[in-house]
């Protein structure tokens, strides 16, 4: 265990088989973060003082100009001795559920679409996380992703993803095989992610592409069951290539228990469909809400290129940046 110094902000401990991002988090320190995979850049930090191992030296995360600065991820970089590091504390980032590392079991596998699984984990103690939030899964202590639950909190530890496949993917197709699967040893790191429910007034827009459904499913299913949520309508866009990449009414409204509070407006992208909106998801939002999307809070979870076109689309749209909640993954 190495101490790690946050010039003139503190100080906190990390395993050497940690990296200095997960570590300062599970001590409840605000490091600036959002994939947590070396993809987005936010977790940029100056090691002052002492030595780390730099995990991934050509993270994309990380621009010619922050290599020659001399800044590293924290989220690629495991302290092989003291540090001093500089980094500024985000207080959105303080974790208000301190994340931790356990040994997980299969428990059930089911498929949800084409190429998405869900997969059921059985951890020993409870489920602790917010709808919305993400959990790393690492397989057999080498290949290690991000995942979102698409369940809710529970006291049973029981966790939920839905996992789509990825052509020549190591994680995807060791998950999807089910003798591989079934030999796997499995462990749950989290949870991590600050695109989770919130219990603003408004009424909620869900939006939805790819992989990008658990998280949203889980921010539904939060609704249902808050309380202070509990007279809250909620837009669910779902959006896919073709048919077969979404799902049913039916199906929405049995797995979010929402009821008549639930609007779910699919729409594909590449194939033309009775019955079912076409075109990109940002411009079936604008096309269903137009202004109005102004009053509402916003969720949304899915590929790079979608994510930053609903970002735009809230930009223009002149919705305040706080009501609009993603975690970026590349």
């Amino acid at each position: 265990m190495h101490k790690i110094q946050i010039e003139g902000q503190g100080e906190f401990h990390c395993a050497a088989d940690d990296v200095l991002l997960r570590g300062g988090l599970r001590e409840g320190l605000g490091l600036p973060y959002e994939c947590n995979a070396g993809g987005c850049g936010t977790c940029k930090i100056e090691v002052l003082s002492g030595e780390v191992e730099n995990l991934w030296a050509d993270a994309p995360g990380l621009s010619d100009r922050d290599k020659r600065k001399g800044r590293v991820l924290a989220c690629q970089c495991r302290p092989k001795s003291d540090c001093v590091i500089k980094v500024r504390l985000d207080e959105q980032c303080t974790p208000k559920i301190l994340p931790k590392q356990q040994a997980v079991s299969l428990k059930h596998v089911q498929p949800i679409t084409h190429d998405i699984l869900e997969i059921h984990l059985q951890s020993n103690q409870p489920a602790e996380f917010i709808p919305g939030q993400y959990a790393l899964l690492w397989v057999n202590q080498q290949l290690l992703r991000a995942y979102s639950m698409s369940n809710l909190p529970n006291a049973e530890g029981l966790w939920v993803f839905q996992i789509r496949r990825v052509p020549d993917g190591k994680m995807t197709n060791l998950l999807f095989d089910e003798q591989q699967r079934q030999d796997a040893a499995i462990q749950i790191d989290g949870p991590y992610g600050l695109a989770h429910l919130q219990e603003q007034p408004r009424p909620i827009v869900c939006v939805a592409g790819g992989s990008g459904l658990a998280p949203m499913l889980a921010i539904a299913r939060g609704v249902a069951v808050n309380p202070l949520l509990q007279h809250h309508k909620v837009w669910f866009f779902h959006g896919g290539r073709e048919q077969r990449d979404l799902l049913t009414e039916v199906q929405m409204r049995e797995w979010t228990e929402l009821g008549a509070r639930l609007n779910y407006i699919p729409a594909t992208s590449s194939e033309l469909i009775e019955g079912i909106r076409s075109g990109f998801i940002h411009d079936v939002i604008h096309d269903v809400l137009g202004d109005q999307l102004l009053e509402h809070e916003i969720y949304c979870a899915g590929p790079p290129p979608m994510v930053k076109s609903i970002e735009q689309m809230a930009h223009q749209a002149g919705i305040p940046q706080q009501q609009v909640h993603f975690d970026r993954f590349f």
